[in-house]
């Protein structure tokens, strides 16, 4: 299983990449969403001077944020700096799109959107919006054509998963954004929110707030489709957000989006919610919890690090995960 992990991206995230190389993640991706965090096209490029082997790639290209030639382009120029080793992902844009107060694109133009992005990364032309496009970079860019990209498709139900299988792309999920299942049988990387706790740490200690408040955050934004059901925090959150003026809204929902609990969220997060909302736990609860994940089929997950001290939560995380080697072994030998 692959032990993969993700970044909203900062001016510190290059150095956070180069670390996770040498700590022996497999892949790199950086959210995309230019309201909230740094630059994502400078972000990988960065990265991709400063690393040899870990694949880089943006979670998730959304069509609301760019035309599609600007974000086709850009994944040409990615892929070129970071040759054999991009991956781009595509979703339908439920964060980004509310950011901007509209609603997330329908799966099925998102299935158009990727098959255009294939023919013009082929070097080929398409027909857009009634108008004839192509990418047009000349040898003296230093880019050329066709450009071989792995997509992955961000989808949390049947109708995006179905999309990731017709196009066969990977799929990008949060197994706690909605009541579904994961029924999937390709490349699939399970995001995965949370910290390591220290021994005897308690879940409400501040640096576990530091460290998982942002998942937990996610949680609560989630609503009645999240892990939060039910929880008096998740009812007060609920009632806290319905009070602000429905045309702000969607500003205060997602301000600080996976980066720091918002004035709001702080309100309601709490050690139960935490416990609830992330997959928080020691590194041994972590290491039993990735081996199950992998003895039921998974093929690897997706770690966002978040709060103030993001080397420490990736050197954790990953002595966590590898941890799960030697309970393996263990068991071997008791059997």
């Amino acid at each position: 299983m692959e032990i993969n992990c993700v970044f909203p991206p900062a001016l510190a995230t290059p150095d956070h990449i180069v670390l996770a190389e040498e700590l022996g993640y497999q892949r790199a991706w950086v959210y995309d969403v230019p309201v909230s965090y740094a630059d994502t096209g400078a972000t990988v490029a960065a990265a991709a001077a400063r690393t040899s082997t870990i694949r880089l790639g943006v979670s998730v290209f959304t069509p609301h944020l760019r035309h599609i030639a600007a974000n086709a382009a850009l994944i040409a120029y990615l892929a070129t700096v970071a040759p054999g080793r991009f991956d781009a992902g595509v979703g339908a844009g439920f964060t980004s799109s509310t950011y901007l107060g509209r609603k997330p694109s329908r799966w099925a133009y998102i299935e158009e959107y990727v098959l255009a992005l294939k023919e013009l990364l082929a070097g080929r032309e398409i027909e857009w919006e009634n108008s004839i496009l192509s990418l047009m970079h000349s040898p003296a860019s230093g880019i050329s054509y066709p450009i071989d990209v792995t997509y992955w498709i961000a989808a949390h139900g049947p109708k995006g998963f179905g999309v990731a299988q017709r196009l066969g792309a990977g799929v990008v999920t949060n197994p706690t954004h909605g009541d579904n299942p994961v029924p999937y049988d390709g490349a699939c990387n399970l995001t995965y929110y949370g910290t390591v706790l220290e021994d005897g740490e308690a879940l409400d200690a501040p640096r576990v707030l530091d460290a998982a408040g942002p998942g937990a955050s996610l949680a609560l934004h989630m609503g009645e489709h999240g892990p939060l059901v039910g929880m008096p925090e998740a009812l007060g959150y609920a009632s806290a957000i319905e009070s602000v003026p429905e045309n702000r809204r969607h500003l205060e929902l997602y301000r600080g989006h996976l980066i720091e609990p918002n004035a709001t969220d702080v309100r309601f997060i709490t050690g139960d919610v935490i416990r609830k909302g992330t997959m928080t736990g020691t590194r041994e609860d972590i290491a039993r919890t990735l081996l199950r994940l992998e003895n039921a089929g998974a093929n690897a997950v997706l770690y966002q690090p978040a709060g103030t001290d993001i080397p420490r939560e990736l050197a954790a995380f990953k002595e966590a995960a590898d941890l799960r080697h030697t309970l393996t072994a263990k068991e071997t030998q008791h059997a």
